[in-house]
Order: structure tokens, then sequence, then C-alpha cells
């Protein structure tokens, strides 16, 4: 199966019924695949399992917050953007130029947002 042709995202999301809409939307936006992760441990599993192409990340998991992950994922050179209920200026300065959307979101935020990160090949 080639990975390019059937887009695999992961949702990183603590909340249900936004991580439900999310999954939802980005399916009818053309992600074949959506790997939901609520927790820290679960997106860390899924990025070590590879073949994604793009992560959108909700900055706050409960207490934790999901910056570690996104540094990997620089490292990484996965896409990645932000769908949070924070204002940008939770990001440091080096993740401001990512993707973001604000909670709440429409679902036009939200297929944009995995436009900008999934570019046709």
């Amino acid at each position: 199966m080639n990975n390019a042709m059937t887009p695999r995202v992961l949702l990183v999301e603590d909340e249900p019924l936004i991580a439900l809409d999310a999954q939802d939307t980005l399916r009818d936006s053309g992600a074949v695949e959506i790997v939901w992760a609520r927790n820290l441990a679960e997106a860390e599993a899924a990025i070590h399992a590879g073949g994604l192409q793009a992560v959108i990340l909700d900055l706050r998991l409960g207490a934790d917050s999901s910056l570690p992950l996104a540094q990997k994922l620089v490292g990484l050179g996965v896409p990645f953007g932000f769908l949070t209920g924070f204002q940008d200026s939770g990001l440091p300065p080096d993740m401001k130029d990512r993707p973001f959307v604000t909670k709440p979101y429409s679902q036009d935020q939200l297929r944009k947002l995995l436009s900008q990160l999934i570019k046709p090949v």
C-alpha cells in the first residue's frame, strides 16, 4: 500500500466528543486512516509506529503539554499543526509558524488545517 495515496493522520486529542467530530471531518476531507491518541503515551506509540502523513495536536492533554511531541515531529520531518482551546500565545516562538486552529473550530477550518499539512504529490 502506498502511504502517499492513503493519508494516515494522527489526531492527538483528549476530549472524546471533539475527537469523534474531528475524525468525521478528517475522513470527509480525504484522510483514509485516522489514529486517535488520547494521551502522550498513545501518541508516542503512534509516532513510533510511523507511516504518518500528518499530525494534529491538541496543545494540552489534561495536565500534559503536547509540545514534546511537536519537537519530536520536527526532528522526524512529519508535518503537524495544532487544534487547541488555547490562543497561540501558548506556543513557543519556534512553533508560531505551524498551522493553528483554535477551538471551537468549524469543519472548514479543520479541512484547511489538513490541506496545509498534506500537500498533493
